[in-house]
């Protein structure tokens, strides 16, 4: 067994490694070259990365693949996380085997009753093993120091092994999720957010005072008098999907309508991370938006491809005159005062540049069809102050919603009144400890949240 000389580091830019005397060599780089020749590569991570799982396995050549056998086993950092952690290496396994690998195994350290924290690489050329032992993960984007050592290495082979025997295979069927804990009940939850409307189609040719506003609203019965320009929904600007003839995409009020509809409030609980919900009425959400977004998007979707014709751009610069002439007009009858913007025709063709990329782009696209976002709850558990601030927010939005008298409390919040009693009485560190206690006595399901 043989230790090199040289350290093995990532991003040695932290503390400057190039300016000094010392033997070092960049760390992924070295495991890429290396498993370029590899006949086996076992990998151990705490924490993982798919894309950087793949793109190690990826170095043996295309030809090598099919007598190369792989092995991977990373720890599982949480029990809510199963479906994810599960669902990223099957992914891994698929896409290896998708490569060309034939002998291929993809396993998961359970965490109980700590978390798998071994970081630990083994490449195989031949019969000529060599190991890399430090801290990096695979994947990981932070300054990392390994060692490299070479030849047979009886008491690691025999951990690897041991660790390989212990974990479970993600070709077997995914475990059952039994939250026990505060952490594991969180992290079973998703964080929804309603973004905001953006004014992507509107263009203002003049600037409007207040007053302004006033004064041309009580001039013009509903929409009529102005070309272009939708006054109830969005002022007295140009309306780009007007011009275009796509006057049906949903307007603000439309679009809060449907995210009213589906009463995401009474879902979920108000933490300074956002609302916080349960997957279970996350995805009963996601299936009450569906068609909502999908219409949203083909509209979007029509308008991009309008605007990137040249009869679209010039059907827009025609109705944006007609525009201008029309308001114009109206306002010079009235006698109202507007300033016209400065630069108004090539801000109006900035405008036109910007809103035809931006809709060029599918996955903008779909970003701005969506009515809420609904993302995974992150897993904050390092940062004390985090938990710390979000716990103690979201028992309060609890503990506060559980004793109002008016507005109604919510289904989620019935379902703890129903777990854990009446609140009224209770502060919200209390609140904590008997969901705490509640959770590992007897878990929690999904059919403890009300329909």
């Amino acid at each position: 067994m043989n230790v090199d000389e040289a350290i093995y580091v990532h991003r040695e830019d932290l503390i400057g490694l190039a300016d000094r005397e010392i033997n070092f060599v960049e760390l992924v780089e070295a495991i890429h070259e290396d498993a370029s020749g590899a006949t086996e590569i076992s990998i151990l991570g705490g924490y993982y990365a798919v894309e950087a799982l793949v793109n190690v396995c990826r170095k043996v050549p295309r030809s090598a693949r099919r007598d190369c056998t792989l092995r991977i086993a990373v720890g599982l950092e949480a029990t809510a996380l199963i479906p994810r952690t599960w669902g990223d290496m099957r992914e891994v396994e698929n896409r290896l085997r998708g490569v060309g690998f034939k002998d291929v195994t993809v396993k998961v350290v359970m965490n109980s009753p700590v978390h798998f924290h071994t970081k630990l690489f083994r490449i195989l050329r031949r019969t000529h093993p060599v190991w890399y032992v430090g801290s990096a993960n695979p994947g990981s984007k932070r300054h990392e120091m390994m060692v490299r050592l070479s030849g047979r290495h009886e008491a690691l082979m025999a951990y690897m092994d041991a660790v390989f025997d212990e974990a479970r295979s993600v070709a077997d069927p995914q475990p059952a999720v039994d939250i026990r804990t505060l952490r594991d009940f969180f992290l079973a939850g998703e964080l929804c957010h309603k973004p905001p409307t953006p004014r992507l189609f509107t263009f203002d040719a003049f600037r409007f005072t207040p007053d302004n506003r006033e004064q041309i609203g009580a001039v013009l019965a509903g929409e009529a008098g102005v070309e272009h320009a939708r006054p109830r929904t969005e002022g007295f600007g140009f309306s780009l999907r007007s011009a275009l003839g796509l006057d049906d995409l949903p307007v603000p009020e439309v679009e809060e309508a449907v995210a009213q509809r589906t009463q995401y409030r009474r879902s979920s609980i108000d933490t300074v991370l956002g609302l916080w919900m349960p997957r279970k009425y996350a995805r009963e959400l996601r299936l009450r938006i569906a068609d909502d977004e999908s219409d949203r998007l083909r509209k979007l979707t029509e308008i991009a491809e309008e605007l990137n014709t040249g009869p679209g751009q010039e059907r827009v610069r025609t109705a944006f005159d007609a525009h201008v002439t029309s308001l114009q007009s109206l306002l010079d009858r009235h006698g109202i005062e507007v300033q016209p913007v400065p630069n108004r025709t090539a801000l109006f063709e900035r405008f036109l540049r910007s809103r035809t990329t931006t809709l060029s782009d599918e996955d903008t696209r779909k970003r701005l069809a969506r009515t809420l976002t609904l993302v995974d709850m992150p897993d904050i558990w390092e940062d004390e102050h985090a938990v710390r601030e979000f716990e103690t927010s979201f028992f309060e939005d609890l503990t506060y919603r559980a004793t109002a008298t008016t507005g109604g409390t919510g289904r989620i919040i019935r379902s703890f009144v129903e777990r854990l009693g009446f609140l009224g009485a209770h502060a919200p560190a209390e609140v904590r400890s008997e969901l705490e206690e509640s959770l590992a006595e007897a878990g929690w399901r999904d059919h403890h949240w009300l329909p």
